[in-house]
């Protein structure tokens, strides 16, 4: 067949004589191209896994996009120097990416290998004096970062607002019987969470809790423990106070922190704390008792008159013959700073004491401007007992019948004017300051109250998911049907079965 007499398949004839077909290839040459750069501006990240584990918490989130980070003329630097072999080498990466993500152009991240990468390594330990010994993230908040350090300076402006944080800081480890450790969660959102609120402010705010009153001191710091991470992590840095001479707080004194008072206050005492919750600006004022004692008269006094009054009873499950301390409550609304919590439920371990929210005078209330509102209530099944000596028993006459408030809060001043604004957290227990009695929604929520105490209210809301094993929490009924299942149900279906064999042999 010759060149020229060849006129091409029929079908394709037919489709060259349609234009239609043509419109439609190029129709589709437009969308392939509008996709492809409208993905390029317009990025987007999922996160498909069904514990979120490559998704930074909201409270970081609302960090990165505050004023404070945005209004930034110079974006912050993050160097994550890890080995590639660590474990969740590929989960941090990730977060950390979301930082940029999230951060807008504010936040700068490098993350390189000093096994793999010795000569960046070594221009880093060069600017910042540190040896790549071990995995290492470093935070530089300065104007000009890619200048050395000046470590002899005196006032070491150029060095506060910077902040390193070694890898052992970013997994928490819980010690087995056995005495080895095992990796229980990873803190690597909290840790560069609070590495970058320390850089960027450089100094860090005053608390100051007092000592010599029986419930914390020097020596015995184990219901601090969970108090001062938070505090860290907002900058804020604890001192002690001992107000036995009544002498004044210092002016940088932001907060006053009462724990667990095993005797009462004096009337000097309970003037400097008078004095330093009347004081102009934005005071906090942060008390936690302990339900054991109950014979506090002026603190209680005081208490009273900004409108919470502690009951000096022992919140109980009706209809029980012994004293039962696993508390079902719920997360009230109330303030706004914790509405990713309302109508949450929880459990409380250990004795509570209840609190009555209301003033004396209303009018005084009024002119003073206090506003109180409940933060932890029990559900209706529980009440408060106030005869300690007798077996339990509710009596409508002496007990207070519940639902309960645990925890409470006071504001004194005009919630629209926050830097004139005063605040007060009342706790009813000091078991939930303790770590292994404390929740994960409980430990948000405090972390919570203190991010409202100390004006941070980006810091508010829910800690991101961090467990690298799993934990169940059960309730009272849950526990009560694994023991009946465990003890009673299965032996019996084993000693059924063994029955069974045994009659089958014998026949």
């Amino acid at each position: 067949m010759s060149k020229n007499t060849y006129k091409g398949h029929p079908e394709a004839r037919r489709i060259k004589g349609k234009p239609l077909a043509w419109v439609n290839l190029i129709l589709l040459a437009v969308i392939v191209i509008a996709c492809n750069y409208i993905g390029c501006h317009e990025y987007a990240r999922h996160d498909l896994t069904e514990e979120q584990r490559y998704t930074i918490s909201e409270r970081t989130v609302h960090v990165l996009q505050s004023e404070r980070m945005q209004q930034r003329r110079t974006p912050v630097r993050i160097i994550f120097a890890f080995k590639r072999s660590t474990p969740n080498y590929s989960r941090m990466r990730s977060l950390l990416e979301e930082y940029a993500r999230y951060g807008k152009g504010k936040i700068e991240v490098e993350c390189f290998d000093p096994m793999r990468q010795p000569n960046r390594a070594r221009e880093i330990s060069q600017i910042y004096g540190v040896d790549f010994n071990q995995n290492l993230c470093v935070v530089d908040a300065r104007e000009n970062p890619n200048i050395a350090l000046n470590t002899f300076e005196e006032s070491q402006s150029d060095r506060k607002h910077v902040r390193m944080r070694p890898g052992t800081s970013f997994v928490k480890y819980e010690t087995l019987p056995d005495e080895s450790r095992r990796a229980v969660a990873l803190m690597m959102d909290e840790v560069v969470c609070g590495a970058l609120t320390e850089a960027i402010e450089g100094d860090m705010r005053r608390m100051y809790v007092v000592e010599g009153k029986g419930g914390v001191s020097r020596d015995d710091q184990s219901l601090l423990e969970s108090i001062g991470r938070i505090t860290t992590s907002l900058n804020i840095q604890l001192a002690w106070a001992n107000i036995a001479d009544g002498a004044l707080l210092p002016e940088d004194a932001e907060g006053l922190i009462i724990i667990s008072p095993a005797t009462d206050f004096t009337e000097e005492e309970m003037g400097t704390v008078r004095e330093f919750w009347e004081r102009d600006g934005r005071h906090a004022l942060f008390v936690a008792l302990n339900p054991a004692n109950e014979k506090l008269p002026r603190l209680y006094r005081f208490l009273r008159e900004q409108g919470v009054r502690p009951n000096s009873d022992r919140v109980l499950l009706r209809d029980r013959k012994r004293a039962y301390y696993d508390i079902s409550a719920v997360f009230p609304k109330g303030l706004n700073c914790t509405k990713s919590f309302w109508n949450g439920s929880t459990h409380v371990d250990g004795q509570c004491m209840s609190l009555t929210l209301e003033h004396g005078d209303e009018n005084e209330a009024a002119l003073r401007r206090l506003t109180a509102y409940p933060l932890l209530m029990t559900t209706p099944d529980y009440y408060g007992e106030t005869r300690s000596e007798l077996e339990p028993s509710f009596n409508p006459q002496e007990d207070y019948a519940g639902p309960l408030c645990l925890q409470a809060a006071v504001t004194r001043g005009n919630p629209k004017d926050p830097n004139n604004l005063s605040t007060l957290v009342v706790l009813g227990s000091t078991d939930i300051l303790g770590e292994d009695n404390a929740r994960t929604e409980q430990r948000d929520y405090m972390h919570t109250l203190w991010a409202w105490m100390s004006h941070r209210p980006e810091y508010a809301g829910k800690s991101a998911r961090q467990d690298l094993t799993m934990k169940i929490d059960l309730n009272r009924h849950t526990r009560r049907a694994v023991e009946y299942l465990t003890l009673l149900i299965m032996p019996g279906f084993a000693l059924l079965m063994a029955f069974m064999l045994w009659n089958m042999r014998r026949r």
